[in-house]
């Protein structure tokens, strides 16, 4: 475990080139509960949307996630699809060098609950090259790693590869059939268990993976689902599958192959690189659409740690051991007590200023003192689920105390949060939470919160101003 830990602290300094597909995936979640009286298919009626980066934009989000340096080479078009990709990559901190063409490659996903009942794909699919190799170049002299992510879509040619290999970095290729005469000598080819029989025309996984491992002259990876995943290298070695509950498999092919390319650039073997890859699918396959995951997840699986509610003794251990590993401690606590949209914007600014956000959570009856006897409406337990529910959370705490001052000063976090309207902001500054964070060298900062949105407001408009009172 010690060696994982090391590959996963050298995350944050490992570079990585990601060259392919790039394309937006758009979710339209709604109702499908009849059938329609016009033909024989179900009505479905929409009520939200979702969009994010796909396909090799994918695989560049989730090592930036993870805490790599990426830099992405693809196609988009003059659209506002295309823009809405440039504008979450930016977001995300990856260094995107786009090829302009007609269209974004654009998958559209219809889905009730969270099942998928419908997919309408808006693509491109004639070969183009790529704008801009000088830059390509000068990413490559940088990066320890090169990912080929090939959707068949028309980016990744002959020339591009040629190109690409002649780096002399590790370049690893999550492929389609298709191309297969393109990706001779790379260091690595994944491929899933339907793509290994295809490619090889057999009916025998072990076989399949042997023969393409000599054809190629490259490592082979095939994944297989809930049977986990077998490496064929110098010798074989079979990995099973760490998800427990399978939401939906959309992105986990991306998952993988962006886990690996991190782990060689951050000093892993295949092995290990493999290893950490199954954590990682084991984690976006449980969350619905096109995920990502962050280093801090990726950790807690590894490290059995499911439960992100954490004992004084557990937490000062977890800290302390952060801290070792250079990482930027955040803290933030109150209630949340109906946990809602105001709430969660906080807690995202908040994880955004650091490496690590520990949320403090008033205990019931730490509340009742604060509030009065008729708060919290949920308990102590629901509360702490419902926080730890939230990505931007990786540890929760919960204490007695009024204030928790006695616990800022024994984990002495870099930055001490709170969301704060200007009545309050002076208030916040001055308070014995802050003076205890300044001893210890952290920064209090003040993130501004919408006062429309409050618990109060929502019990008021739930139960009336009478019953609000009472609480």
């Amino acid at each position: 475990m010690e060696k994982i830990s090391q590959i996963l602290d050298n995350f944050k300094n490992a570079k990585v080139v990601v060259v392919g597909d790039v394309m937006l995936d758009k979710y339209i979640m709604g109702k499908a509960g009849r059938v329609s009286p016009e033909a024989p298919v179900l009505v479905f009626s929409p009520q939200s949307e979702k969009f994010v980066p796909g396909g090799a934009a994918n695989v560049a989000c989730n090592i930036a996630e993870m805490g790599g340096s990426v830099s992405l080479f693809g196609a988009i078009g003059n659209d506002k699809e295309g823009d809405m990709i440039k504008e979450a990559l930016k977001e995300k901190s990856v260094r995107f060098f786009p090829t302009h063409i007609g269209k974004t490659t654009t998958k559209v996903r219809l889905a009730s609950g969270t099942h998928q009942i419908l997919r309408i794909d808006y693509e491109e699919t004639s070969t183009k090259d790529i704008d801009n190799e000088l830059f390509l170049e000068e990413e490559a002299k940088n990066a320890d790693v090169i990912v080929v992510s090939d959707y068949a879509k028309g980016i990744i040619t002959s020339h591009l590869m040629n190109k690409l290999k002649s780096f002399g970095k590790k370049v690893i290729v999550d492929p389609k059939p298709k191309n297969s005469n393109l990706y001779h000598g790379v260091h690595l080819i994944k491929l899933n268990e339907g793509e290994a029989l295809a490619m090889a025309n057999l009916n025998d996984v072990y076989l399949a993976g042997r023969i393409l491992r000599e054809r190629f002259g490259s490592n082979i990876i095939v994944t297989r689902g809930s049977k986990g995943m077998i490496l064929f290298e110098n010798v074989e070695k079979e990995f099973p599958s760490m998800s427990q509950e399978v939401y939906d498999v959309t992105g986990a092919g991306d998952t993988v192959i962006s886990t690996i390319a991190l782990a060689l650039a951050a000093g892993a073997d295949l092995e290990y690189a493999a290893l950490l890859s199954t954590y990682a699918a084991g984690i976006v396959v449980g969350k619905f659409g096109t995920a990502t995951l962050n280093e801090h997840e990726l950790e807690r699986k590894i490290f059995q740690e499911e439960s992100k509610l954490k004992t004084r003794e557990e937490l000062k251990k977890i800290v302390t051991e952060l801290k070792k590993r250079g990482k930027k401690i955040v803290w933030t606590n109150g209630c949340f007590d109906l946990l809602h949209d105001s709430h969660v914007k906080t807690l995202r600014k908040a994880k955004s200023l650091g490496d690590v956000l520990i949320v403090g959570l008033n205990t019931d009856e730490s509340v009742r003192r604060v509030k009065g006897p008729g708060r919290p409406v949920r308990n102590e337990k629901a509360r702490a689920e419902v926080i730890s529910s939230l990505g931007c959370v990786d540890y929760v705490i919960l204490y007695n105390e009024t204030s928790p001052v006695a616990l800022l000063d024994e984990l002495a976090p870099d930055i001490y949060t709170k969301g704060s309207d200007s009545a309050r902001a002076l208030e916040t500054k001055d308070s014995e939470e802050a003076k205890v964070i300044e001893k210890h060298g952290g920064k209090v900062v003040l993130i501004p919160i919408d006062s429309s949105v409050s618990t109060t407001k929502i019990i008021e408009s739930v139960g009336g101003e009478e019953e609000a009172k009472k609480l």
